[in-house]
């Protein structure tokens, strides 16, 4: 038995140096954790991360982001300083200052990793999908806030954006680094959330300046081209009543989680989180509280 006990301790004993090295190059961090049923989300225009329970709706304040102006986007992904952890959270900014950064899950506080390079524009809405990539609406016609009317892609590491194209038709000198010139027929998508299946979703918000229909949309990953699945509407055929739905993500379950806006001139009335049917557009709220206390509920994340 003695040749088998030397055995199982020198195994053992390469275990332990094994996971000593792996700790040494890959040092145990905290992070979000996608897919473990955390929503985070952020506050829009006070600047905090928050979480928000999908059964009663209620928001908690991690921390103050410290970005400046407005945090209109998030997405969980992959560390690409380090790939062998998950859960890193990061962050898209908006009104003209696109710039990108990464967020604490502990405090909320931001880190800068770039600027998109896509001048006076916002990332309106972000998402990563099933390979890793992150896709983004972006809003480079029209000022800062008009909402988003491109489908891009960002880089992780540098947080340069590259177009793939529009949800409509546009005209006008607008790309790139845009100036707020030009048109679009379809503008105001502020929020993008890939299905299971990988199929990419869209929102168009109902206020601040958009164009087209307001509702769901199909978005093509190649192109661009945003398709019009549903209006978004209560099962009384009431639309939301607080500026539209300008965050969206799916569930650990499959459930389509939306967050609705502040309907402008500072009336506190947006916050809410609901729940999308996608095939139907039927959407319902969850709890009957604010979870921002009335400011727009920005970028999710799970």
């Amino acid at each position: 038995m003695k040749p088998i006990l030397n055995k199982a301790r020198i195994s053992l004993s390469g275990i332990v140096v094994l996971l000593l090295v792996g700790l040494a190059f890959f040092p145990l961090q905290v992070q979000a954790a996608p897919g473990q049923g955390i929503l985070y989300g952020t506050d829009a225009a006070d600047g905090n991360l928050i979480t928000v329970d999908p059964t009663s709706g209620l928001g908690t304040i991690v921390g103050p982001t410290n970005v400046p102006g407005v945090v209109p986007s998030l997405a969980i992904g992959p560390s690409p300083a380090n790939p062998f952890f998950g859960g890193t959270i990061f962050a898209g900014q908006g009104q003209g200052q696109p710039n990108f950064y990464e967020l604490s899950p502990i405090n909320g506080n931001s880190t800068f990793i770039g600027d998109s390079g896509l001048g006076f524009s916002s990332i309106a809405g972000m998402d990563f999908n099933a390979d890793g990539t992150l896709c983004a609406a972006v809003n480079i016609v029209g000022d800062g806030g008009s909402g988003g009317d491109h489908l891009a892609t960002i880089d992780p590491l540098t947080g340069l954006a590259t177009i793939i194209g529009p949800f409509g038709a546009c005209n006008g000198d607008f790309c790139c680094p845009s100036t707020g010139a030009g048109s679009c027929t379809i503008n105001g998508i502020e929020a993008i959330a890939f299905d299971p299946r990988g199929n990419l979703w869209g929102s168009l918000r109902t206020s601040g300046g958009s164009s087209g229909t307001p509702g769901l949309y199909l978005i093509n990953q190649d192109t661009g081209a945003a398709t019009f699945v549903a209006p978004i509407l209560d099962g009384y055929g009431v639309p939301p009543p607080r500026g539209g739905v300008v965050s969206l993500q799916f569930g650990c379950d499959g459930t389509l989680y939306g967050g609705t806006a502040q309907s402008g001139g500072g009336v506190g009335d947006g916050g809410f989180l609901v729940t999308i049917d996608p095939n139907t557009g039927i959407f319902s709220f969850v709890g009957g509280v604010s979870a921002t206390g009335g400011t727009s509920l920005g970028g999710f994340g799970i």
